[in-house]
């Protein structure tokens, strides 16, 4: 059972031990069914209720959570959950899924994904087998492709020129 880093905890939520999450995953309709969640040693944490809070945020009650002084303990507090529990289309995938993938270009492969930068456009953060640094933009234009299984990630010189930088 893979899990993932889905919310941090903001600050408690009124005198009931609600806790106000910021939503680390794409949105609250991705993770609105959730039922269970873990802290960073694994201890899990039955969901009674969670709400949108609008704005990347959402409201939770937990069973195990039942005063304001309960939720203060939580504060800043990362947790996960199963990977297979939040809900997303087909097409979409995890940031997780992508760093570390092999960039190819033109069959070549000339890079590692590092990270990807969430913006209005998101941008891949890639090392390069040169050793220096470059991003590109997440662009449909780009028609990158992904091999998870081959962890590589396909996109054409042609396409990338225009829009590649480079850390000096």
């Amino acid at each position: 059972m893979e899990k993932i880093i889905c919310f941090t905890v903001v600050k408690p939520q009124g005198i009931k031990g609600e806790l106000k999450v910021k939503i680390l995953a794409d949105g609250f309709e991705s993770v609105k069914s959730l039922k269970t969640l873990y802290d960073a040693n694994g201890k899990s944490y039955s969901v009674l209720k969670i709400r949108d809070a609008f704005g990347g945020f959402a409201f939770i009650t937990l069973k195990e959570v039942v005063t304001r002084n309960d939720a203060e303990l939580f504060r800043n507090v990362d947790f996960f959950v199963e990977k297979s529990k939040i809900n997303k289309a087909e097409n979409e995938f995890f940031i997780a899924d992508i760093i570390g993938l092999d960039v190819v270009v033109d069959g070549a492969i000339e890079g590692k994904v590092l990270d990807v930068i969430t913006s209005n456009v998101d941008m891949f953060e890639v090392a390069g087998t040169s050793g220096k640094k470059w991003y590109f933009p997440f662009l449909k234009s780009l028609d990158i492709t992904f091999d998870f299984s081959a962890k590589k990630l396909f996109v054409s010189k042609e396409k990338l020129d225009g829009v590649k930088y480079s850390e000096d």
